[in-house]
């Protein structure tokens, strides 16, 4: 009796070879539906049978082949009728894919998206897995005919085999249930935490050289990572792709939030309503270097030249080894300046051609292309065998409170909401002064509040004494990612010119605070709410 497998695959990569292998031996290869027609193509003798394809519900060929599948034992010929389609290799293979909820909905649909067919055949054969060899990843194909050729798969590699069946079962399951839930009753966190992540490559090493690292993303056309492309340059270790994608994850909040319209109620020292309005930055570009998951120095301009310069000109030596994102399609003339100033790697939604081939003097800077931005899922940390998940910090502001007798005007609230977007992404605690739309000033990762205050306006100091920045001093902006303590290192903020404070307030000495910025004509607004990272 000939040997029988199924061969009902999304990815062909070596299927051929490993169809000629069994042709060759003698086996017959039962297919159906696009798998078929691969295999026809490529001139692989085939038994096509509908039942592999057609409905599980409605097709009794299909039954047949999981009873081939499950009593396929040892002695399976003196106890099964001959008639029966008894199976010795399942090759399989099914992506996961987060469908839209109206495809699980669809009454005429029996099947509502999920494939029960191919996941029912990868289970029940992982199950028989001592009698069934079951392939899923084309990276197996080699060894399995190896030791097919031998006339022994040995019971270890059957489990090993069986193992990655049941993963790849379990990660469609997940996409199954996460596109139901998450789209239809908008559940955040689901009582079991199962999101598949497909394998996408492997980084050169990890936080140190010793530790091996690899990269993993959700199989969603709308997450990030699926619209991440690498140019050129080196494969990035860990910190350096995690520090690139951070960058990434900041310019996506300047042009999901900075970039649109945004009004928030407000009220005045008086308890008077307001609303504040803030200008759409729509024809701004945003240029940011981050190192150590953090952001070292950020600039608003209107092109991607003039945001390069009065970025890097506000701290030189930061930009040595940074890893750089800017908000706009990266040009000739940003690409020249880009070119030498020493930075790791570039993130840009795209680059032109005449950018690509100055950036291709220079192989060690790695360019990466990313088409999406960052999605809204919630945040998950691993924390040894256990994690964490919590919503994105989204929300800017729910209300402001402005506390002292001068009132921001315009171009200073422009210039808070571009301070709030730089310390919401700075390690805690941290602060941030701005002027001219300019990272000036930029402290974090401090165990005490005033400390980080203290240390940014001494950066920003330093920064006008060596006439760094625009004359323009009408939007000297001071911004804490929480309370800001007043205290004798505070009071500098005259002497630097700050001329608006934003910060969450609560703390015990706002009201001393509150006087200081009076008696020296300084707005301050308070947000009511912390932006703490860590």
């Amino acid at each position: 009796m000939k040997k029988k497998a199924i061969l009902l695959v999304d990815n062909t990569d070596r299927l051929v070879n490993l169809a000629q292998f069994l042709v060759h031996d003698g086996w017959e290869i039962l297919s159906a539906g696009a798998t078929a027609a691969f295999l026809k193509s490529s001139n692989i003798p085939v038994t096509i049978d509908k039942g592999l394809t057609a409905s599980i519900n409605t097709d009794p060929n299909f039954i047949q082949y999981i009873y081939g599948i499950t009593n396929n034992t040892t002695n399976r010929y003196t106890t099964i009728p001959e008639d029966m389609p008894l199976i010795d290799l399942v090759c399989i293979n099914i992506k996961p894919v987060f469908h839209k909820l109206k495809d699980f909905t669809e009454v005429e649909n029996p099947e509502n998206r999920i494939d029960l067919k191919r996941i029912s055949l990868l289970r029940t054969s992982a199950k028989n897995f001592a009698n069934v060899v079951v392939l899923t990843d084309p990276d197996d194909y080699e060894e399995a005919i190896h030791q097919l050729k031998v006339g022994q798969v040995v019971p270890e590699y059957r489990l090993y085999l069986a193992g990655k069946a049941l993963n790849e079962t379990s990660a469609y399951d997940a996409a199954s249930s996460a596109a139901i839930l998450f789209q239809g009753a908008q559940i955040e966190f689901p009582n079991y935490f199962l999101i598949p992540y497909e394998h996408i490559t492997k980084l050169r090493h990890g936080t140190n050289k010793q530790q091996h690292c690899h990269i993993y993303s959700m199989n969603e056309a709308k997450c990030a990572m699926s619209g991440v492309k690498k140019l050129q340059g080196p494969e990035l270790a860990y910190p350096a792709f995690v520090n690139c994608f951070y960058a990434w994850k900041i310019i996506t909040a300047f042009i999901k939030v900075v970039k649109e319209p945004l009004s928030v109620p407000a009220t005045d020292c008086n308890d008077y309503p307001f609303t504040a309005q803030f200008t759409p930055q729509t024809g701004s570009v945003m240029m940011l270097a981050v190192k150590n998951n953090t952001p070292v120095s950020a600039a608003f301009g209107s092109n991607v030249l003039e945001a390069y310069w009065k970025a890097y000109n506000a701290d030189k030596p930061s930009f040595k080894d940074a890893f750089i994102a800017c908000s706009a399609v990266i040009d000739e003339n940003g690409a020249r300046e880009l070119l030498n100033c020493g930075c790791n790697s570039i993130v840009a939604p795209d680059y032109t051609k005449e950018a690509k081939e100055i950036f291709s003097q220079n192989q060690e800077i790695s360019l990466y292309m990313a088409s999406k931005l960052i999605s809204d899922y919630p945040e998950q940390i691993s924390v040894d065998g256990g994690l964490i998940s919590q919503q994105q910090d989204l929300t800017f502001f729910k209300h402001l409170k402005v506390v002292t007798q001068n009132r921001p005007n315009q171009q200073q609230m422009d210039a808070c909401l571009m301070g709030i977007l730089i310390s919401k992404y700075a390690k805690s605690d941290a602060a941030v002064v701005i002027n001219d739309f300019t990272t000036i000033g930029i402290c974090s990762g401090q165990v005490n509040k005033s400390r980080a205050v203290k240390y940014a306006m001494e950066n920003a100091k330093e920064i006008f004494d060596n006439h760094l920045t625009s004359d323009d001093r009408n939007a000297e902006i001071l911004v804490s990612d929480s309370v800001i303590h007043f205290d004798d290192r505070i009071r500098m903020i005259a002497d630097l010119g700050i001329k608006t404070i934003i910060q969450a307030g609560g703390d015990e000495t706002d009201e001393e605070l509150i006087n200081f910025c009076n008696e020296h004509g300084i707005s301050m607004i308070f947000t009511g709410i912390n932006h703490l990272a860590y």
